[in-house]
C-alpha cells in the first residue's frame, strides 16, 4: 500500500441536522489484493488537538493473490465539535504524516 500526504484533505462539514463532523478522504494505492481502511488510533496521542488516525491494511486473504496496483478512495467520518482539532495525523505501517484541518470545506 502506498500513500502520500498530498493525496489526503481534512476538514469540517455539517450534516443535514447542523451536527459538526470531522472528514478525512484520501487516496491509496492497495497492492496484490489488500484492503486499506482508516480508522481511529487507540490510545489517542498526547496533543487533544490532533487527530490520530491509522491506516489499516488487511492482506488478500485468498489463496493466490492477485499481482495488481488499484487506487482506492479511503474516507473518515467521526462527529466532532468545529476547532476541536485543528490537525490530523496519519500513520501507517512504517510512517506517518500530518495534516492541517482546512478551514473550509471546498
Amino acid at each position: 500500500m502506498s500513500k502520500s500526504k498530498n493525496e489526503f484533505r481534512a476538514w469540517y462539514e455539517n450534516d443535514s441536522a447542523g451536527k459538526s463532523h470531522i472528514k478525512v478522504k484520501g487516496t491509496v494505492t492497495e497492492i496484490d489484493g489488500s484492503t486499506t481502511t482508516i480508522v481511529r488510533a487507540n490510545p489517542q496521542g498526547i496533543n487533544p488537538r490532533v487527530l490520530l488516525l491509522r491506516l489499516d491494511v488487511q492482506p488478500y486473504s485468498g489463496s493466490i493473490p492477485p499481482h495488481t496496483a488499484i487506487e482506492k478512495e479511503i474516507t473518515y467520518d467521526e462527529l466532532s465539535t468545529k476547532g476541536a482539532f485543528s490537525d490530523v495525523t496519519i500513520e501507517g505501517k512504517t510512517d506517518s504524516f500530518t495534516l492541517k484541518v482546512e478551514a473550509d470545506a471546498h
